[in-house]
């Protein structure tokens, strides 16, 4: 009845009542620290960044008093405020927070530092800015080798192996195949050592199988293929041998099936025993980000390569499957039309034979994305699976993840009444 604001969410209140009970600066940070996540938590990122960039402003104050705690949060402030302005999509100014962070580092020579490095390299490099990106990712090398080496490992002890990955990624990108070569090594090396001495999460063990692929593949382009189908047979039996992480051998299984397509056209003995063990651990995945799904739908796709022609039913769950999952990248937003065009049309095949309706209805899913029955008849040409028995290889290996086959990048068009 008064038409002041009240705050329902119990977390909130208390959060709220903080604030107001803040009696110095230290209690303040810490009150408006609590009361900007807890903002978040409820949908309410507005608020959540504004208070984030006080805090920010505070600690920068605290530190510039010569508060040497608050400095060390300032550093890690720094990365939160910049999230921010990341999710909305503004990346000049989650840059410019980074910029302005590095710019109050003066003397400091900490991990905490160098990671501030990185995620500034990783901006510039979003930002298409490989010259700034390729000097902080070199700046940050330097410092996290001498931090490492007086044992000040922070909360990553995987950053080495992360700057070595970004370095071979921005070089190669400007034809320094050498210098490339030369990370690469030395990403590999850093990550077997962590094997021994870091923890050991899916995602990590993903990182392991990638770089000893990229190796492979340039063992490969040196002729020496007895030394790639070392690495890539080397890269599923370690991670096999870490029970509990079934997506991370998936995913090894997958890059050694890819490798060994582009070597023969001929089918590998136990390829389809491999995909019944590839596609249920990827499709247990809990929150399938665009790569597992393009994944999936690969695998899906080498499952029905090894399936009878006139075996209807197997076929036709494998063709779906690859293209469900692709037309779920189509919904995020940026999917390969080449390759969902091939698998859209074995698909079309099949259903064009027994299941008209579902037929129809996949057709106007495609018109959605604006792909027209002319866009399938052209896209026969490059037929994947077993359909019509005209296999289509897709040469999608470790370094090729980011940089899909060639094609446009289709976006869901907005459907509008007549």
């Amino acid at each position: 009845d008064t038409g002041e604001y009240y705050e329902l969410e119990p977390s909130m209140i208390s959060a709220l009542k903080a604030v107001g009970e803040a009696t110095d600066d230290l209690s303040k940070e810490d009150a408006l620290s609590l009361l900007s996540d807890r903002y978040s938590e409820t949908g309410r990122e507005i608020k959540a960044e504004d208070l984030a960039k006080e805090v920010l402003s505070l600690m920068l104050r605290l530190a510039n008093d010569g508060d040497e705690r608050m400095r060390a949060r300032y550093f890690n402030q720094v990365p939160i405020c910049a999230a921010f302005a990341i999710a909305r999509g503004d990346n000049k100014e989650a840059m410019d927070i980074y910029s302005n962070g590095l710019d109050q580092v003066g003397d400091s020579r900490t991990v905490e530092v160098a990671s501030m490095k990185v995620n500034y390299g990783f901006i510039c490099m979003m930002r298409k800015d490989l010259i700034n990106s390729e000097k902080a990712f070199k700046e940050a090398l330097e410092l996290t080798k001498e931090c490492f080496a007086r044992g000040d490992v922070g909360d990553d002890p995987y950053l080495l192996a992360t700057i070595y990955d970004s370095l071979r990624l921005i070089v190669s990108k400007n034809n320094r195949m050498q210098e490339a070569e030369e990370y690469m090594s030395s990403a590999l090396e850093e990550r077997r050592r962590l094997l021994k001495t870091a923890p050991i999460t899916s995602a990590r063990l993903i990182e392991l199988a990638d770089s000893m692929g990229f190796v492979a593949e340039s063992e490969e382009r040196k002729n020496h293929p007895e030394e790639a189908s070392a690495l890539m047979d080397e890269a599923v039996n370690i991670i096999k041998g870490y029970e509990g992480h079934k997506d991370a051998y998936a995913y090894a299984l997958l890059n050694r099936a890819k490798y060994r397509q582009t070597k023969s056209p001929e089918i590998p003995e136990g390829f389809l025993e491999e995909m019944n063990v590839i596609i249920p651990a990827l499709d247990a995945v809990a929150i399938k980000d665009k790569r597992t799904c393009e994944n999936l739908a690969q695998a899906y796709m080498f499952r029905s390569m090894t399936r009878d022609p006139n075996d209807y039913d197997d076929l036709l769950d494998d063709l779906k499957g690859a293209y469900d999952n692709l037309y779920t990248v189509a919904q995020m937003g940026d999917v390969n039309e080449m390759f969902l065009m091939s698998v859209a049309h074995s698909y079309l095949v099949l259903l064009n034979m027994k299941d008209h309706d579902r037929s129809k209805e996949v057709r106007e899913e495609l018109m959605e994305l604006g792909i027209s029955q002319s866009d399938l008849d052209r896209a026969s040409r490059g037929t994947i699976g077993n359909v019509n028995s005209k296999k289509t290889k897709i040469d999608m290996l470790s370094s090729q993840v980011a940089k899909p086959i060639p094609g446009r990048r289709l976006r869901r068009q907005i459907k509008h009444k007549e």
